[in-house]
């Protein structure tokens, strides 16, 4: 089957594809193009707004799937395989730059590309991508960086109390700052129920150590799937999660009695709703493997579900295959 690319870009911009015009891509409109099942492809991004730069990558497709090692170092360039020989292809060119500001009187630069490096008077302080400025604590024997990211996330960077080196990084989605050099943390798993977890961390002279760690709920409490493909993607997050109990719970008794989501961890990261069609007329979800930062591809799980009176869901997965 050819292949169909689908260029997502950050703003309106050009695509060439292998040196020629293909057309115009923006967030509202992407660019769909069928391209060879084989060899390599050269994309071009071109803004035509906006303050950002373009950018070029070099993919190489083998039977219609991009392969993942020419992919490894592809900086703002993230693919997605899906069946059918659908390849979601999202280009976001590296912003470049260096912002100079001032923490306690001592000179910081904070430098941005691929990824975000702080340096407080003369060293090196590995941020995460799309840190913000942060500001400085002074804690019992350390110091911290705290700040938040444009995602919207919270990050702390743990530091020397002389501030001669960084002794850890810590991001999640909400970190608040307690007495004796303790912070409070929540992350969440992204999942589709709400599941997270609530950690204790402690900044000493020897670094950043989790203390407690234990699940919560994001909301407060569960979020309760509405239909049968959120069913059954909450059953696979589930058990992706070490929760076999409450992923079987999803399941009828004679399917859960099979533990056929034992070993899901094994063959996908995460499972997500299909999109660009799917293979046939049952109803799936995919699971997505990365095998590395920039690569995802998806196989589609198949399901047969039934409504149901389960606390859980009001629908209940009776069986399962995969292709």
């Amino acid at each position: 089957m050819q292949p169909t690319i689908i260029c997502l870009t950050p703003s309106a911009g050009m695509i060439y594809l292998n040196g020629r015009f293909a057309g115009e891509a923006s967030p509202q409109r992407p660019l769909f193009a069928p391209v060879s099942p084989s060899g390599a492809l050269y994309l071009e991004y071109v803004p035509l707004e906006g303050d950002c730069g373009g950018m070029a990558r070099r993919l190489v497709l083998s039977g219609g799937v991009p392969l993942a090692e020419p992919l490894a170092d592809a900086d703002g360039l993230c693919c997605v395989a899906w069946p059918g020989g659908a390849l979601e292809i999202e280009l976001t060119p590296p912003r470049h730059g260096v912002e100079r500001f001032t923490l306690e009187g001592l000179p910081c630069a904070m430098s941005r590309g691929s990824s975000a490096t702080l340096s407080l008077n003369g060293v090196p302080v590995a941020l995460p991508d799309g840190a913000g400025l942060p500001r400085l604590l002074r804690l019992n024997g350390a110091a911290a960086l705290m700040g938040k990211t444009e995602g919207g996330e919270q990050y702390l960077a743990a530091l020397a109390a002389d501030l001669s080196a960084q002794t850890g990084l810590l991001t999640a989605d909400v970190i608040e700052p307690g007495d004796g050099g303790l912070f409070s943390a929540f992350a969440s798993l992204n999942d589709l129920v709400g599941h997270g977890q609530l950690e204790q961390w402690l900044v000493d002279g020897e670094g950043l150590h989790c203390v407690s760690a234990e699940s919560a709920w994001g909301a407060g409490g569960p979020r309760r799937p509405v239909d049968a493909g959120e069913t059954m993607i909450a059953a696979v997050e589930a058990a992706l999660a070490g929760l076999p109990g409450e992923s079987q719970g999803y399941l009828s008794p004679a399917l859960a009695a099979e533990r056929p989501l034992d070993a899901v961890g094994e063959i996908c990261d995460l499972c997500v709703p299909m999109k660009y069609g799917v293979p046939d007329a049952r109803p799936c979800v995919g699971l997505l493997r990365a095998p590395n930062d920039h690569l995802a591809t998806v196989r589609p799980l198949y399901y047969r579900a039934e409504p149901s009176v389960a606390p859980q869901s009001p629908w209940q997965i009776e069986a399962i295959w995969l292709e």
